[in-house]
């Protein structure tokens, strides 16, 4: 291999080939496999490019260049050697010299043939590679690599274009330097796993060569597929035709003959209901769009965002992950540009793009059919009772499952408007393991993933809806707003991405078996799995200073805050974060936690300042920070984005200072503590183990702290007291107060249900009560949290108490429960959670 150019082929390499992405993990791992043994580098298609581009990107990085290659077209040179009457060493030969003398090599596995896409094979050394590693000690590594210019999936029927240049997957020579010059600031390299020919050859010593070589060559034909199927997908389908073999899926068959009887209509005419409702459904994936769409995501983001910042190391194990089982990605949801967000950074980084589950309301025009095209298939919000809706619905996820598309749904269903992650719904993630029982894939592997911003596009929409406000339709009346939204700038993104969840391992767990099961253990699979992702999501949620200065103030309910108190709250909470692995913006990492100092926290003070949410005085040389009553709702979004972080030290801190002297034992303790985290179940998300492990732990962290006094070490059984120290009050109730304006909205929820000794209400008419309810007694100074005046949350309370029987349904109204038609026993629970809530000033 040449690593010296002229002038003019350095400038032209660079101009190319410099913005090609070389992962850094690659080179790190090529590095230490050329320190062990010889590497044997091997692509997929011989092309003249792919040749330049590693010569050039080898020799850069000092890595080992390829003495001898194979599979690259001798034409040009051929006349040359026979007019000279020279017969040049086989390719075959020369590659297992250069490796015999510990030189690097290369080899193709395909040329490609215009009118013949798929390729000729080229000649095969990996018996004599084996043959070779067999009389000597140093290992040989064959490594798999490709050089991805161009994202389009394979079409199932190439057209004209494609059988004259070649396909993604086996470029002409015309198609691979026309595509690399439109793509080369948007190609990149993957590198996959190498074999170890040594490791080979003693696992199977008896086997001969040549059925050894066939096992390299299938391994290396089916991982180089495998990279390339990440990168550009499944083979690509009209969008008919994926309608017409989706109802031809046996399952969906059976139910819509078993409706056509029970209905009383003609086979055919239930099959074209769910020929349309398939079309409703059915995305209309076109690359072309998606690049198109990208490049204008690029430029907005760049516009209006500070920068997006990626879990770099947490999406290369959701793509290595994706060369197993097909991906679901379950990202949390708190605005619209979560859309667009996921897959412009999938497609930056070379991972195929999501068919995304969205909800119908987005359908409109034209928003609907660029959605569409864009991956987005649509559900309607409610098809209870249509069971061809439904049938389809589910026929068409096993399609795609089957099929290996990416997808990517949202588990709280939709936007969160309080800032904490939603319950998550069951519908789409049963529907995801129907398919992988019924047989779609043997895995289905579930990526949580966070996206937190430091300033929300939505925040005062939000914030007008928690009061009470409608719900704002989805129109073109709303897009006409994006001008305003592209003159501002909104900070930094983050987005997150948990460990990928395989839902077989997942299921082997819980003893659960997909060929025997009951309807009672897969609703409990579907329950673990939903409760799970939820947790992975709230686990990797991004502290931004905006978040962490938020729950700093909105844990104060005095009318000002200190800057030495802010500061000290602040510490608090980072410490806290750390104990369990939170993860902090990059700002935060490097920035200190006094307010007044020049930094983050600083800054984020000052933009909430000018934006009215906060109010600055200095008085004396001190400087005090104030929240106006009507900013809380608005900084509480925020605030949410984390409390997850620290719900159980905040449940725990509610708990022990519910005892008057702040002190009690164990078996006093347990009980208010399992109390306060089942009245807030549908609020939180915990995480997957017994509630007395959790306890014992965080009692020990925080006794570390030097916050409570514990025994050490700790015995549940034991009767010693657990304490809050006396200089650790304060402190404490800022731990409690992180969750008091949900506990004051249980409060006020079951203040108002005197309303329903009339009679059964509708659930909206009900939350209505509540809000007015909410107003009187904010006003008359009995409800300290202006942010508990929240429409979400009443929602969540009526469905809390539905669920404990305190509430029960009538057809489509709510009514008192047994337990709860006694006034005084109503008011006995209010006092309850009163308990919990205690001096917050």
């Amino acid at each position: 291999m040449h690593t010296r150019y002229g002038p003019l082929l350095r400038w032209i390499f660079r101009r190319f080939f410099e913005p090609v992405h070389f992962p850094q993990e690659a080179q790190a791992e090529l590095e230490e496999l050329a320190r062990r043994g010889t590497l044997v580098y091997v692509m997929r298609s011989a092309g003249i490019l792919n040749f330049l581009y590693f010569n050039w990107a080898f020799a850069r990085r000092g890595l080992p260049l390829a003495r001898a290659v194979l599979g690259l077209s001798t034409w040009l040179v051929r006349p040359l050697a026979a007019l000279f009457h020279r017969h040049p060493t086989p390719p075959c030969e020369n590659v297992v010299q250069a490796v015999a003398e510990g030189e690097a090599a290369m080899v193709f596995l395909r040329r490609p043939k215009v009118l013949q896409a798929k390729g000729s094979a080229t000649d095969d050394p990996f018996a004599q590679l084996v043959r070779l590693q067999r009389r000597q000690q140093r290992p040989i590594y064959v490594v798999p690599q490709l050089l991805i210019f161009k994202r389009a999936p394979v079409r199932i029927r190439p057209g004209v274009t494609e059988a004259v240049l070649g396909t993604a997957e086996v470029p002409g020579r015309v198609h691979a330097f026309v595509s690399f010059l439109f793509n080369h600031r948007r190609s990149f390299v993957k590198v996959g796993k190498a074999i170890d020919l040594r490791a080979l050859v003693e696992a199977e010593p008896d086997t001969p060569d040549e059925r050894l070589a066939r096992k390299v060559r299938g391994a290396l034909g089916v991982g180089l597929a495998r990279e390339l199927r990440a990168v550009v997908g499944p083979p690509l389908k009209p969008a008919d035709r994926l309608v017409d073999e989706t109802l031809r899926d046996r399952r969906l068959r059976s139910e819509l003959a078993e409706v056509a009887a029970e209905q009383r209509r003609t086979e055919e005419q239930v099959q074209q209901e769910a020929r349309r409702a398939l079309r409703e459904i059915a995305a209309r994936y076109s690359p072309a769009w998606i690049d198109g769409a990208n490049a204008i995501a690029r430029w907005v983001f760049n516009r209006i965002y500070d920068g997006v910042f990626v879990d770099e190391e947490g999406l290369r194990r959701a793509a290595e992950a994706s060369k197993k089982a097909p991906l679901v990605l379950c990202p949390t949801h708190r605005s619209h540009v979560d859309y667009l967000l996921v897959s412009h950074v999938l497609l930056e980084r070379g991972i195929t793009p999501p068919l995304v589950a969205a909800g119908a309301n987005l359908s409109f025009w034209p928003i609907g059919p660029i959605f569409r095209r864009g991956g987005a298939f649509f559900i309607r919000r409610s098809f209870k009772g249509d069971r061809v809706y439904g049938a389809a619905l589910s026929a068409y996820v096993r399609k795609i499952c089957r099929d290996g598309y990416t997808q990517e749904f949202y588990p709280e269903g939709g936007r969160t408007r309080t800032g904490r992650i939603l319950q998550p719904k069951y519908g789409l993630i049963g529907m995801e393991i129907d398919a992988w029982i019924a047989g779609a894939r043997d895995d289905l592997c579930f990526v949580p993933i966070a996206i937190d911003y430091a300033k929300l596009i939505e925040a005062r929409s939000y914030a007008r809806e928690m009061a009470g406000g409608e719900k704002q339709k989805e129109s073109i009346k709303g897009l006409l707003k994006t001008p305003a939204v592209l003159r501002s700038r909104w900070g930094q993104v983050h987005l997150q991405v948990d460990e990928p969840i395989s839902l077989a391992a997942f299921a082997r767990t819980r003893g659960f078996d997909p060929a025997n099961h009951t309807p009672e253990e897969k609703k409990a699979l579907v329950r673990a799995l939903a409760h799970r992702i939820a947790y992975g999501m709230g686990r990797v949620q991004t502290i931004t200073p905006t978040a962490l200065v938020c729950a700093a103030l909105l844990g104060h309910h005095r009318r000002g805050c200190s800057a030495a108190e802010l500061q000290a709250r602040i510490a608090l909470l980072r410490r806290l974060a750390r104990s369990r692995g939170a993860r902090f913006s990059a700002l935060l990492e490097r920035g200190g936690d006094d307010p007044v100092a020049s930094g983050p926290i600083h800054e984020t003070l000052a933009s909430l300042a000018e934006d009215g949410q906060v109010t600055i005085r200095t008085v004396d040389g001190e400087t005090f920070y104030q929240v106006p009553e009507e900013a809380r709702s608005f900084l509480a979004f925020y605030k949410n984005n984390i409390v997850h972080h620290f719900e159980e030290e905040s449940i725990l801190a509610a708990a022990l200072l519910s005892f008057p002297e702040g002190a009690a034992t164990w078996g006093e303790l347990l009980p208010r503590v399992a109390f306060v985290s089942r009245l807030l179940k549908r609020e939180l998300s915990f995480r997957p183990a017994p509630l007395e492990s959790i306890v014992e732990r965080k009692l020990d962290l925080l006794g570390g702290m030097g916050l409570v006094d514990a025994p050490t070490p700790f015995e549940p059984e034991a009767e010693a007291r657990i304490a809050a120290r006396p200089e650790a009050l304060e402190p404490l109730r800022f731990l409690r107060n992180l969750l008091a304006e949900v506990m004051e909205s249980y409060q006020v929820a079951v203040g108002a249900l005197d309303a329903l000794e009339a009679g059964p209400m509708e659930t909206r008419d009900l939350v209505r009560r509540m809000l007015d309810h909410a107003r009187r007694v904010y006003l008359a100074g009995h409800l300290q949290c202006a942010e508990a005046i929240s429409r979400p949350t009443f929602e969540k309370a009526i469905s809390w108490m539905e669920d404990e029987g305190h509430l029960v349904r009538e057809e489509k109204r709510v009514a008192l429960g047994a337990d709860w038609r006694d006034r005084e026993a109503r008011a006995r629970f209010g006092r309850e959670i009163g308990r919990y809530l205690g001096d917050r000033a």
